[in-house]
Protein backbone atom coordinates (compact mmCIF):
# COMPACT_ATOMS: atom_id res chain seq x y z
CA UNK A 1 0.00 0.00 0.00
CA UNK A 2 1.37 3.58 -0.67
CA UNK A 3 0.49 7.18 -0.60
CA UNK A 4 -1.19 7.47 -3.33
CA UNK A 5 -3.93 4.17 -2.12
CA UNK A 6 -4.14 5.69 1.00
CA UNK A 7 -5.45 9.05 -0.62
CA UNK A 8 -7.68 7.12 -2.40
CA UNK A 9 -9.27 5.49 0.87
CA UNK A 10 -9.66 9.08 1.81
CA UNK A 11 -11.42 10.82 -0.49
CA UNK A 12 -13.61 7.94 -0.34
CA UNK A 13 -14.26 8.18 3.41
CA UNK A 14 -14.78 12.21 2.72
CA UNK A 15 -17.34 11.00 0.33
CA UNK A 16 -18.86 8.94 2.29
CA UNK A 17 -18.76 10.02 6.13
CA UNK A 18 -21.55 7.53 7.47
CA UNK A 19 -19.71 4.22 5.81
CA UNK A 20 -16.54 5.69 6.91
CA UNK A 21 -17.48 6.19 10.51
CA UNK A 22 -19.72 2.52 11.10
CA UNK A 23 -16.58 1.00 9.06
CA UNK A 24 -14.55 2.59 12.15
CA UNK A 25 -16.71 1.58 14.61
CA UNK A 26 -16.65 -2.10 13.33
CA UNK A 27 -13.04 -2.28 13.31
CA UNK A 28 -12.67 -1.19 17.11
CA UNK A 29 -15.85 -3.57 18.03
CA UNK A 30 -13.48 -6.02 16.35
CA UNK A 31 -10.59 -5.46 18.29
CA UNK A 32 -12.21 -5.50 21.66
CA UNK A 33 -13.93 -8.96 20.88
CA UNK A 34 -10.13 -10.15 19.89
CA UNK A 35 -8.76 -8.51 23.21
CA UNK A 36 -11.65 -10.13 25.19
CA UNK A 37 -11.39 -13.39 23.24
CA UNK A 38 -7.78 -13.63 23.91
CA UNK A 39 -8.47 -13.38 27.77
CA UNK A 40 -10.99 -15.90 28.50
CA UNK A 41 -9.18 -18.53 29.63
CA UNK A 42 -7.40 -16.19 32.12
CA UNK A 43 -11.24 -14.67 32.70
CA UNK A 44 -12.49 -18.25 33.32
CA UNK A 45 -9.75 -18.72 36.08
CA UNK A 46 -10.01 -16.07 37.91
CA UNK A 47 -13.89 -17.30 37.98
CA UNK A 48 -13.29 -20.53 39.20
CA UNK A 49 -10.61 -19.62 41.52
CA UNK A 50 -13.02 -16.64 43.15
CA UNK A 51 -16.14 -19.48 43.30
CA UNK A 52 -14.04 -22.06 45.48
CA UNK A 53 -12.78 -19.61 47.68
CA UNK A 54 -16.25 -18.83 47.88
CA UNK A 55 -17.38 -22.07 48.44
CA UNK A 56 -14.54 -22.71 51.28
CA UNK A 57 -15.80 -19.41 53.07
CA UNK A 58 -19.86 -20.74 52.40
CA UNK A 59 -18.43 -23.93 54.19
CA UNK A 60 -16.18 -22.44 57.05
CA UNK A 61 -19.26 -20.44 58.09
CA UNK A 62 -21.67 -22.83 57.72
CA UNK A 63 -18.95 -25.10 59.99
CA UNK A 64 -18.69 -21.89 62.36
CA UNK A 65 -20.70 -23.59 65.84
CA UNK A 66 -18.99 -26.93 65.13
CA UNK A 67 -15.95 -25.98 65.45
CA UNK A 68 -16.73 -23.56 68.41
CA UNK A 69 -18.27 -26.33 70.07
CA UNK A 70 -14.78 -28.85 69.69
CA UNK A 71 -12.85 -25.63 70.71
CA UNK A 72 -15.05 -25.52 74.26
CA UNK A 73 -14.82 -28.72 73.99
CA UNK A 74 -11.05 -29.02 73.84
CA UNK A 75 -10.77 -26.33 76.24
CA UNK A 76 -12.61 -28.13 79.16
CA UNK A 77 -10.49 -31.24 78.37
CA UNK A 78 -7.40 -29.68 78.91
CA UNK A 79 -8.42 -27.56 81.78
CA UNK A 80 -9.60 -30.88 83.32
CA UNK A 81 -6.00 -32.64 82.62
CA UNK A 82 -4.42 -29.34 84.02
CA UNK A 83 -6.72 -29.99 87.53
CA UNK A 84 -5.52 -33.55 87.15
CA UNK A 85 -1.70 -32.95 87.19
CA UNK A 86 0.54 -33.91 90.18
CA UNK A 87 2.58 -31.87 92.18
CA UNK A 88 6.21 -33.04 92.73
CA UNK A 89 6.73 -31.54 96.02
CA UNK A 90 3.17 -32.28 97.34
CA UNK A 91 3.89 -35.73 98.62
CA UNK A 92 1.32 -36.25 100.82
CA UNK A 93 -1.17 -35.51 98.04
CA UNK A 94 0.01 -37.62 95.72
CA UNK A 95 1.10 -40.68 98.08
CA UNK A 96 -3.01 -40.32 99.41
CA UNK A 97 -4.40 -40.93 95.82
CA UNK A 98 -2.89 -44.71 95.91
CA UNK A 99 -3.78 -44.79 99.68
CA UNK A 100 -7.62 -43.70 98.39
CA UNK A 101 -7.23 -46.98 94.98
CA UNK A 102 -5.93 -49.04 98.45
CA UNK A 103 -9.29 -48.71 99.90
CA UNK A 104 -11.38 -49.02 97.09
CA UNK A 105 -9.95 -51.72 95.99
CA UNK A 106 -8.94 -53.90 99.12
CA UNK A 107 -5.79 -54.59 97.85
CA UNK A 108 -2.75 -54.05 100.00
CA UNK A 109 -0.03 -51.53 99.56
CA UNK A 110 2.96 -53.33 100.77
CA UNK A 111 5.64 -50.43 99.93
CA UNK A 112 4.70 -47.06 98.06
CA UNK A 113 7.71 -44.74 97.58
CA UNK A 114 8.39 -41.68 95.28
CA UNK A 115 11.46 -42.11 93.05
CA UNK A 116 13.92 -39.63 92.07
CA UNK A 117 12.52 -37.78 89.21
CA UNK A 118 15.34 -38.35 86.00
CA UNK A 119 15.91 -34.82 84.66
CA UNK A 120 13.16 -34.12 81.51
CA UNK A 121 13.87 -32.50 78.38
CA UNK A 122 13.56 -28.80 78.94
CA UNK A 123 10.92 -28.21 76.19
CA UNK A 124 8.47 -30.83 77.38
CA UNK A 125 5.12 -29.25 79.09
CA UNK A 126 4.65 -31.55 82.07
CA UNK A 127 7.07 -33.05 84.29
CA UNK A 128 7.32 -37.07 84.86
CA UNK A 129 6.72 -37.61 88.73
CA UNK A 130 7.85 -41.73 89.04
CA UNK A 131 6.67 -44.19 92.39
CA UNK A 132 7.16 -47.69 92.82
CA UNK A 133 4.48 -49.43 94.36
CA UNK A 134 4.24 -52.86 95.69
CA UNK A 135 1.29 -54.62 96.77
CA UNK A 136 -0.82 -58.03 97.54
CA UNK A 137 -3.95 -59.22 97.15
CA UNK A 138 -5.62 -61.71 94.95
CA UNK A 139 -6.44 -61.60 91.24
CA UNK A 140 -9.31 -59.22 91.52
CA UNK A 141 -7.62 -56.84 94.02
CA UNK A 142 -4.51 -56.35 92.04
CA UNK A 143 -6.44 -56.25 89.02
CA UNK A 144 -8.82 -53.69 90.20
CA UNK A 145 -6.04 -51.60 91.60
CA UNK A 146 -3.92 -51.74 88.24
CA UNK A 147 -7.30 -50.73 86.58
CA UNK A 148 -7.63 -48.10 89.11
CA UNK A 149 -4.24 -46.43 87.96
CA UNK A 150 -5.00 -46.77 84.71
CA UNK A 151 -8.31 -45.09 84.47
CA UNK A 152 -7.86 -42.78 87.11
CA UNK A 153 -8.06 -39.15 86.69
CA UNK A 154 -4.36 -38.78 87.11
CA UNK A 155 -2.42 -39.39 83.85
CA UNK A 156 -0.75 -42.41 84.29
CA UNK A 157 2.39 -44.12 82.50
CA UNK A 158 2.96 -47.86 83.87
CA UNK A 159 7.00 -48.13 83.22
CA UNK A 160 7.21 -51.97 84.65
CA UNK A 161 4.92 -54.40 85.66
CA UNK A 162 5.54 -57.68 87.31
CA UNK A 163 3.23 -59.96 89.66
CA UNK A 164 3.86 -63.19 91.07
CA UNK A 165 2.28 -65.37 93.65
CA UNK A 166 3.45 -64.85 96.95
CA UNK A 167 3.77 -68.61 97.86
CA UNK A 168 2.80 -71.15 95.15
CA UNK A 169 -0.63 -72.69 96.92
CA UNK A 170 -1.88 -69.14 97.56
CA UNK A 171 -4.46 -67.19 96.25
CA UNK A 172 -2.39 -63.67 97.26
CA UNK A 173 -0.82 -61.99 94.22
CA UNK A 174 2.37 -59.88 94.86
CA UNK A 175 2.38 -56.76 92.29
CA UNK A 176 5.18 -55.21 91.50
CA UNK A 177 4.59 -51.25 90.07
CA UNK A 178 7.01 -48.91 88.62
CA UNK A 179 4.99 -45.89 87.28
CA UNK A 180 5.25 -42.02 86.34
CA UNK A 181 2.58 -39.56 87.12
CA UNK A 182 2.21 -36.90 84.84
CA UNK A 183 2.89 -33.33 86.79
CA UNK A 184 2.87 -29.86 86.37
CA UNK A 185 6.18 -28.18 85.69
Amino acid sequence: MNVADFMQWLAIARRHPLSALCAGICLFCALVCWYIYGNMKWLDLEHRQVMQDTELALASLISGPSVRQELAASREVTRRIEDNLVIEDNLAENLWYFYKIEQQTKAHLVELRPVNAVASDTKAHYKRVPFSIRLTGTYEQTAGFLYAIETGPRLANITQLTFRRVEPDSMNILLDIDLELLGKK
